[in-house]
């Protein structure tokens, strides 16, 4: 009888355990493409216009579940912002203007976990080809 009832308590536990370990879900809709992306970065961009080095925050839309918001993207100044749009490890920013520049392009968030920047800079007589590198 002991048996049959040890054989019983092993068989429920077993099953419990299967049961719960097939109820968790590997993706999580709590977690946030955004969250790696926020917070203060240190940059440096390069192109024909010079290099600059530039300290940049990027913060999460309101508006925008996806949406980023880059203040002082390539040292356009502290208050201006430039909007970008993320899935997974990749930035999208789209031609927007911010002061009297159009800015647009993409970016990546790399294993090393830094970010890449490909962009272009029109202030309405030229374009300037980017890149730019951030770090924490």
């Amino acid at each position: 009888m002991k048996k049959h009832i040890s054989l019983v308590f092993t068989l429920m536990i077993l099953g419990t355990v299967v049961f719960l370990s097939s109820c968790e879900d590997s993706n999580d809709p709590t977690i946030d493409d955004r969250e790696k992306y926020l917070g203060l970065w240190k940059a440096s961009s390069f192109g024909p216009g010079g290099d600059v080095n530039f300290n940049m925050t990027i913060t999460a839309s309101n508006s925008d579940e996806n949406g980023i918001l880059m203040e002082n993207f390539d040292a356009l100044g502290s208050g201006t912002f430039v909007i970008g749009s993320v899935s997974d490890n990749s930035i999208f920013i789209p031609s927007i203007l911010v002061g009297s520049d159009t800015v647009q392009g993409n970016g990546t968030y790399n294993s090393d976990k830094t970010l890449s920047f490909n962009y272009q800079i029109r202030d309405g007589q030229t374009v300037e080809n980017r890149t730019a590198t951030a770090r924490r």
